[in-house]
């Protein structure tokens, strides 16, 4: 914008152009409309992160009772499960200098379905088993690498997968069987999970192996490295309680001075009776971990949290930061969940039926979507049932089919294309594709009773009509080689002898 004011002389004025202010960084903007891309947890616990929209992950962690070595434990039954992350704000935000902001979110780990156990999302049975275990890596920083073939630690899988729980350690890549672990620029300790996985899966359970992995450095861990400062966020009640911020290392305790003793209960001994918050410094004991030239050490680390003051403060939207709101193809609203829940509570407590209301929509199409939200009960006005409205944009999927309408016959699938060598294979297995043209299908959709069709990346004759084909006497004919998903990878027309025609 401009800014022109016209005056008289001699009068001159020297005037500077306003300056929008910064918005704030929330969960609101990490994760806009409850987007959680990419997150979610597989049925062994193993958890995917998601990738903020603006930010990035620096930690996560949850307060579920089995929780562990950042994965869940597997449960018979669907289970719900809530992640708190730690976002690193980016520059550009008025809260920049707060370094981190925390966002929980909410889904579902699918139960295996095993001892009686209920599992509608995704049971499984079956697959493949570990072999033995995988060995403890112990790297230098700075880029030491490490290859660990993984074909020997499972049987009866067919592909691999990892997850990386702590990625600003170390750096993962997977190539066939053989996983390398790369090194990055900290020292410090993680739990990585190495996955085996048959054609099958999901419908098969998948198998997974613990690797420890320890990342040493001759520099000592201190409160401003290798994370400037080692604390964020926390908070203290108007009565004193406390609540520990999030730590770059294990949090040991909390003393009102440092290296004092240990408040137990974690309590600063000393009300707010003012209306206003005020600040307190604190000091929280912290365990070096593994990796340093002082792993094991205790280090006292200060921070500054707010004491709230008297007045509870007003519940608003921004602070409620709903996530995971939903609409499925048929048009059902799910409620989602507030950065203020836990196990015992969840805040939305409805939504506001819109009208008409939704059936099914031929393109993706978002809804502006009006949730009661109750009231917490550290809040101005809570009462157990007192809400407030926020609305969300909440995007509901296309009800389109991945599979086409083209009738397509195809054979048993072979291994190798040499297996059509001079053999008659008969096209009787009736299927779909998206593409009419056997010649154009590279790319198609081939499906099997309204689903993707699992080829396990084999061989098939493929045909418009169930027929024999190849053979000495036969006529040319297409062979497709189809993935897991139904996918066309591979077009072939084999001649009568059995050699590629094209």
């Amino acid at each position: 914008m401009s800014t022109k004011i016209n005056v008289r002389s001699p009068f001159y004025l020297n005037l500077t152009e306003p300056t929008a202010p910064l918005p704030d960084y929330d969960c609101s903007v990490a994760f806009p409309a409850g987007s959680t891309t990419g997150f979610s947890i597989d049925n062994q616990g193993i958890i995917t992160d998601p990738t903020p929209s603006v930010g990035t992950v620096f930690s996560r962690t949850s307060t579920d009772g089995d929780f562990s070595n950042d994965k869940f434990a597997v449960e018979n039954s669907d289970t719900s499960r809530t992640v708190v992350y730690t976002i690193t704000i980016p520059t550009g935000f008025s809260n920049s200098s707060d370094i981190y902001f925390t966002c929980p979110q909410t889904t579902t780990q699918p139960g295996t379905g095993a001892g009686g156990g209920t599992a509608p999302t995704a049971p499984c049975s079956g697959g493949p088993s570990t072999s033995g275990s995988i060995a403890a890596q112990n790297l230098a920083v700075g880029g030491a690498t490490v290859d660990i073939d993984l074909s020997g630690s499972f049987t009866s899988e067919t592909t691999y997968a990892i997850n990386n729980t702590n990625p600003l350690l170390i750096t993962t890549a997977l190539s066939g069987s053989v996983l390398t672990l790369t090194t990055n620029n900290i020292g410090g300790t993680a739990t990585l999970y190495a996955i085996g996985r048959d054609n099958s899966y999901p419908t098969t359970c998948e198998a997974t192996q613990s690797i420890a992995v320890t990342v040493t450095t001759p520099d000592a861990w201190s409160c401003t490295s290798p994370v400037n400062p080692a604390l964020s966020g926390g908070s203290i009640a108007a009565n004193g309680d406390i609540t520990r911020p999030s730590g770059a290392a294990t949090i040991q305790g909390v003393s009102l001075t440092n290296g004092g003793a240990l408040l137990s209960p974690e309590n600063t001994g000393s009300a707010n009776t003012g209306s206003g918050s005020r600040n307190i410094d604190l000091f929280f004991k912290m365990l070096v971990p593994n990796g340093y030239s002082n792993a094991g050490a205790s280090l006292f680390c200060e921070t500054t949290l707010v004491q709230a003051g008297t007045t509870a403060a007003t519940y608003t939207c921004q602070i409620a930061a709903l996530t995971n709101q939903q609409i499925s193809k048929d048009g059902s609203i799910s409620l989602g969940s507030t950065a203020q829940d836990d196990a015992s509570n969840k805040y939305v407590d409805s939504f506001t039926p819109p009208s008409p209301a939704l059936t099914t929509v031929a393109t993706d199409t978002t809804h502006t979507i009006q949730y009661q939200v109750i009231i917490p009960p550290t809040f101005n006005g809570a009462n157990g049932t007192a809400t407030i409205n926020c609305n969300v944009d909440v995007r509901q999927p296309a009800t389109v089919s991945i599979c086409g309408t083209n009738n397509k016959f195809i054979s048993i699938g072979r291994n190798n294309l040499t297996d059509f060598d001079n053999v008659v294979y008969a096209t009787s297995n009736p299927v779909t594709s998206t593409e009419g043209n056997l010649k154009t299908g590279q790319a198609a959709q081939i499906c099997e009773n309204g689903n993707a069709f699992n080829g396990q990346d084999k061989f098939y004759a493929i045909f418009n009509s169930n027929s024999n084909v190849g053979g000495p006497t036969g006529g040319d004919f297409y062979v497709y080689r189809i993935d897991s998903n139904g996918i066309v990878t591979q077009v072939e027309l084999i001649n009568p002898s059995g050699s590629i025609a094209i």
